[in-house]
């Protein structure tokens, strides 16, 4: 893998490449958290293929990126539409799930295949479906209630934090981050490019927000990555 910015490195070592992507110290972050958030897109701006899912669009470096992310992250933060579409597995990370009505099959496999060296899920939603967990979901997850109707963003984020989950990784999907955009709750974003055009659409974008979002965050690219004609970005939010 080969840096072509800020400075051109012919190959990158593994703990050259740790470093890049390594997150900031908390002394500069805006909030007691860092949430940064990692996606993969063609080059026209498709994020999942044309089965729904992004597994489809990954590279051998896409893979490399997305494995390091988690390992430097304390907990992975999910939409539930994106954990049923890509049938999340069971994790010895915790992996927290925005869900605002707990509509989680028993039959996906971080439930199904969980063992006990696992972490249990933690569920961030609402108080209106957390009065009706059912028992099975209750013994499975840790569930957090974070809004009555809709699930509140800060709130969740908040309660990740105060149980020392400060590293914060998103991994989709569109909606959830559309959200965290609309929220400017985002420090940084990791976006792999992929050699493809797919068609992208409003179903299959990275972010589709109707009228925009106010204020609009402005980021600043820390580095550009290539690989095999895969790139791989990194941008932090402006102060």
């Amino acid at each position: 893998m080969q840096r072509l910015y800020p400075s051109p490195v012919e190959t990158l070592d593994p703990d050259e490449l740790t470093a890049a992507y390594s997150v900031p110290q908390s002394g500069s972050w805006r909030h007691p958290w860092w949430l940064r958030a990692n996606f993969v897109q063609t080059l026209d701006g498709a994020t999942v293929a044309a089965d729904g899912r992004s597994k489809a669009l990954g590279t051998e470096a896409d893979r490399l990126v997305f494995r390091l992310a988690r390992s430097l992250a304390d907990v992975v933060l999910v939409g539930a539409g994106t954990v049923r579409a890509e049938d999340y597995s069971p994790s010895t990370q915790p992996v927290a799930i925005v869900t605002r009505s707990l509509n989680l099959p028993a039959d996906l496999r971080l439930f199904a295949e969980r063992q006990p060296e696992h972490t249990p899920p933690i569920l961030l939603t609402t108080s209106t479906a957390a009065a009706a967990t059912p028992p099975w979901l209750a013994d499975t997850c840790t569930i957090v209630t974070c809004g009555t109707d809709s699930v509140d963003l800060p709130t969740a984020l908040r309660a990740l934090s105060e149980r020392g989950l400060t590293r914060i990784l998103c991994e989709g999907g569109a909606s959830l981050l559309t959200d965290i955009l609309a929220g400017d709750l985002l420090d940084e974003l990791i976006v792999t490019v992929v050699p493809q055009l797919l068609g992208a659409t409003s179903a299959n974008h990275l972010s589709v927000r109707p009228g925009g979002l106010d204020p609009v965050p402005r980021m600043k690219v820390r580095h550009v990555l290539e690989q095999k004609g895969t790139l791989l970005t990194r941008w932090v939010r402006e102060p």
